[in-house]
């Protein structure tokens, strides 16, 4: 009989990390250059990708590869990415996803669960036997609420408003002011529109405002009022379209703006008790790559 070889694969912007397992113990790891298929394109992101899996492979032959990638869960980019990898190892069986599915097997191995990420964006997923929910995850142009960029960017939007006379300065503000190094209107507007805007930067300023509201700051107190609101509104839509209300779901709270408590985590703990009666709560939780490994090891089983 062979070898079960699975490979995990966490595809990220700027580092895709890859586990191995033989027959269920693991046997390899490997990093190497972001695998993102929406910034790179799905050529060089399977490049990335092929790149770091043969490395962690060191000559053994696949039984199953699980990609999870973010952007790879538009069904033509999925399919896209699934062909190329495919044609680097005809005889494996291969399966793309984005990073919302590895995320929660992460944290919950297997079983119904629901997993809410927060860190730049935001996106809550959940499976329930053969259902599959997301909500969420529209990017920063259409969606990402309760993120840090969503938190961020309520606070420089306040800015523009302490500088047209329409709203008082306090700390959150003299955050943004400091931080986007505009002390002025023609500034402000430099920050904004001279360059493509970039999530990150304003992403950045999530920590300071939920820090602040920890101390009391009204502004910002009610910038992550709203985040906690709208990241429990995911959560509930996901776990209503996964037919888990009432079914005392784990769910798994991971991401950057779940790393400490604060009052964001808090406010949406609490607001989970009171939506999902008896729901566990975990935080944390194993790396993606080894939600992606485990999910590889269920495929590569005979």
């Amino acid at each position: 009989m062979s070898d079960v070889v699975a490979v995990g694969v966490d595809a990220g912007g700027t580092t895709t990390r890859v586990a191995v397992s033989e027959n269920g113990v693991r046997a390899g790891a490997a990093e190497g250059t972001g695998g993102n298929p929406t910034t790179l394109g799905v050529d060089d992101a399977a490049d990335a990708i092929l790149s770091a899996v043969r490395k962690a492979l060191d000559r053994r032959r696949p039984s199953a590869i699980v990609v999870g990638a973010a952007g790879a869960g538009r069904p033509a980019v999925a399919a896209e990415l699934e062909a190329l990898i495919r044609s680097a190892f005809p005889e494996c069986r291969v399966a793309i996803g984005d990073d919302a599915g590895i995320a929660l097997r992460a944290a919950i191995p297997d079983g119904p669960g629901i997993v809410l990420i927060a860190g730049t964006g935001s996106i809550a997923y959940a499976e329930n036997g053969d259902l599959r929910a997301r909500v969420g995850g529209l990017g920063y142009l259409a969606g990402d609420e309760g993120s840090a960029f969503a938190i961020g960017m309520a606070a420089v939007r306040l800015y523009g408003r302490v500088l047209d006379g329409r709203a008082k300065a306090d700390e959150t503000t003299d955050l943004v002011a400091r931080e986007l190094g505009a002390a002025d209107r023609d500034a402000y507007l430099g920050a904004l529109y001279d360059a493509p805007l970039v999530p990150a930067p304003i992403a950045a300023l999530a920590p300071a405002i939920i820090a602040l509201a920890g101390t009391g700051n009204r502004t910002s107190t009610k910038i992550v009022q709203q985040a906690g609101s709208d990241l429990g509104d995911l959560l509930k839509s996901a776990a209503r379209a996964a037919n888990l209300i009432e079914a005392s779901p784990s769910v798994a709270l991971t991401g950057g703006l779940f790393a400490e408590n604060s009052l964001l985590t808090f406010l949406l703990e609490t607001r989970i008790i009171g939506d999902l009666p008896g729901a566990s709560i975990l935080r944390g939780g194993d790396g993606a790559v080894i939600g992606a490994l485990r999910v590889a090891e269920m495929l590569a089983a005979p």
